[in-house]
């Protein structure tokens, strides 16, 4: 009786271990895939908006090879940037059961307002934040979205 009670332990412990590897393969997936998507995400909005955004008049048009050298310089920038900033974002606030869409993005916001305030010195760059805005939100959405967490606690506790 007591060895059969054991053998239930232990089946069920080795269920949990299973079941416990395979929400993390799940986590780690969705988490390789917020990383690789926003980035994406990034490196398609700089090369679409900045590169035209910025570009004097007159100064010669860029070839289609130019455009993509440059998205692939932007996209291995972004990789990298995600995979450091975003990937401290992720562990701290999914530890402390704050992810949601509202952190997310504050903490990708967050930078780009001490650049702004601290950083900026040309009217030109001024209004050059009002982009960078738009992709830290673009950032965050793709982030949160693509990298669902389940939270500790429910934000709604009375």
């Amino acid at each position: 009786m007591v060895a059969d009670d054991q053998g239930g332990q232990r089946e069920g412990g080795l269920r949990l271990i299973q079941i416990l590897g395979e929400r993390r393969t799940l986590l780690m997936r969705n988490l390789v895939l917020a990383w690789l998507a926003s980035s994406a995400a990034f490196a398609v909005a700089f090369v679409g908006w900045m590169v035209p955004w910025a570009t004097p008049e007159g100064v010669h048009v860029l070839y289609w090879s130019d455009y993509l050298r440059l998205f692939f310089m932007m996209l291995a920038a972004a990789l990298a940037f995600q995979f450091v900033y975003g990937g401290l974002v992720y562990v701290i606030l999914s530890r402390l059961g704050l992810w949601s869409i509202w952190t997310v993005a504050f903490a990708y916001l967050l930078p780009v307002f001490i650049i702004d305030r601290y950083g900026i010195d040309t009217p030109r760059e001024a209004r050059a934040m009002i982009v960078w805005l738009g992709f830290a939100c673009l950032i965050a959405g793709v982030s949160w979205f693509f990298a669902r967490r389940e939270v500790r606690w429910p934000a709604d506790i009375p």
